[in-house]
């Protein structure tokens, strides 16, 4: 029972990542549950055992992407200094997206959450999950007095995964863009929007 299991996950791993691959080169519109079975090499019914549909497997992306982002600023919950820990969450959703979505696919995933309502609806059900557990993350730190306790934490959270998504995008879209060289300018500049107010 355990062995069946273990490869029901495996299989449907080997799906997200093969979806993964094919909606990055083809884009969600261009790719087919036929492109992603045959990436995947396994036959096309197997996918349906796994997932209904491609707008199902692509929704669960989002969803899982969102809940590694939300287990990051948990993580960062029980560790001080927590301004330390929120820096940390932003530059790790940045540098590292996260199985199996890279830059590239996570450009995708907000265009086509722009076009299609339903992927729309998912994406900001899971988005604010995420940030809900972020905003915990951020009166964390207000109570701490490592920043400004006045702040609207919400829309802090909108405004800093915003900023995420930017450098995630100009990651896929610049080629000469190095995340790791503006790292100390992106840290500065949290650090004065975030700080206490004397």
């Amino acid at each position: 029972m355990v062995k069946r299991e273990e490869q029901k996950q495996n299989t449907r791993e080997k799906l997200l990542a093969a979806a993964a691959q094919c909606f990055t080169e083809k884009g969600y519109s261009g790719c087919s549950i036929a492109d992603i079975a045959q990436r995947a090499e396994i036959a096309q019914g197997t996918m349906y055992v796994h997932f209904k549909s491609k707008e199902e497997l692509f929704k669960t992306m989002i969803e899982e992407e969102h809940a590694q982002g939300a287990e990051k600023a948990r993580q960062a919950a029980n560790v001080t200094p927590y301004l330390n820990g929120i820096i940390g969450v932003m530059t790790d959703c940045i540098r590292d997206v996260g199985f199996p979505v890279d830059h590239r696919l996570w450009t995708e995933i907000l265009a086509v959450a722009a076009r299609e309502p339903s992927v729309r609806e998912t994406f900001a059900a899971s988005d604010k999950a995420m940030r809900s557990v972020f905003v915990e993350l951020l009166q964390k730190a207000a109570e701490a007095g490592e920043i400004d306790g006045s702040l609207d934490f919400e829309a802090i959270s909108v405004w800093l995964y915003a900023l995420v998504d930017g450098l995630i995008a100009r990651t896929a879209d610049d080629p000469c863009f190095d995340f790791q060289r503006h790292l100390e300018v992106f840290e500065v500049l949290i650090r004065r929007a975030l700080r206490p107010q004397n």
